[in-house]
């Protein structure tokens, strides 16, 4: 079994992969920049017994972080609880993905991740949304390079800034409300938030294959996806294993470095 472990802005996704890259497990806690080894390490053996998670199948282990300081942490837990070495996802790992953009050694490890399943997995070119705490949306074109794309707030982030910088606005759940035009504020914000996210990736796509002057598939992951993907109108395909698939697939292309470590 694969043990891979995504450290993103909020949380760290731990599951574990069988040999055709499926999620046959997943863990889940908050992501604390401060904590340190000891407690991470209380905190995942608590939750791996809880689950009933076995670790003693483990015989390999990637790591996906767009949190630098909690690298270092985390590799030191799967070490301790697994005896494994794992191998880091960095821009410079094989991908079958030439990086077409300017500071390719800027790009984050998650994009990477899921733009490497996206292109094995989906007919090119091929559009990538990740949602979550901030929105990713990126593209690889037909020649399997990635290009760029789009950064903006996640849907969370951008109702959390209303609820603090106003005095009257309320924090609300991210749910669609009964109709776009609504009369209530609650509706009202949720309406913005899950009808305007879903008017985005509608709007985005259609410029980005405007430029690309040719249709592409549109995937959308990330932790929000699924509350925004049913209002698209158009047609996007909702996958919220891509990134763990994507860590499975750059571990094997890079077995290689990987048996280095062990």
């Amino acid at each position: 079994m694969l043990l891979t472990i995504d450290i993103g802005n909020s949380n760290i996704v731990l599951s574990l992969l069988d040999g055709q890259d499926q999620v046959q497990q997943m863990l889940r806690l908050r992501t604390v920049p401060e904590k340190s080894t000891s407690r991470y390490r209380r905190e995942i053996e608590a939750l791996v017994q809880q689950e009933q998670m076995d670790l003693s199948q483990v015989d390999g282990s990637v790591i996906c972080s767009v949190v630098p300081a909690l690298v270092s942490v985390l590799s030191a837990v799967v070490r301790e609880l697994t005896g494994v070495h794992p191998y880091l996802v960095t821009p410079t790992s094989d991908t079958g993905l030439t990086l077409a953009i300017e500071e390719p050694n800027t790009l984050g490890c998650d994009i990477i991740a899921a733009d490497t399943a996206a292109a094995e997995d989906y007919p090119l070119p091929v559009v990538v949304f990740d949602m979550g705490t901030a929105t990713t949306v990126t593209v690889v074109d037909a020649d399997r390079r990635y290009i760029g794309g789009a950064i903006l707030p996640g849907v969370k982030l951008g109702l959390r800034a209303l609820f603090s910088g106003t005095a009257q606005l309320p924090n609300v759940p991210i749910q669609a409300p009964p109709r776009a035009i609504c009369s209530a504020t609650i509706e009202a914000l949720q309406s913005g938030a899950v009808f305007g996210a879903a008017a985005m990736m509608d709007g985005l796509v259609d410029r980005f294959e405007a430029e690309l002057g040719r249709p592409c598939t549109v995937v959308a992951t990330g932790g929000l996806s699924g509350c925004i993907v049913p209002f698209c109108r158009r047609k996007i395909i909702h996958d919220e294993g891509l990134l763990l698939r994507g860590l499975g697939k750059i571990y094997r292309r890079n077995q290689d470095k990987c048996r280095l470590l062990h």
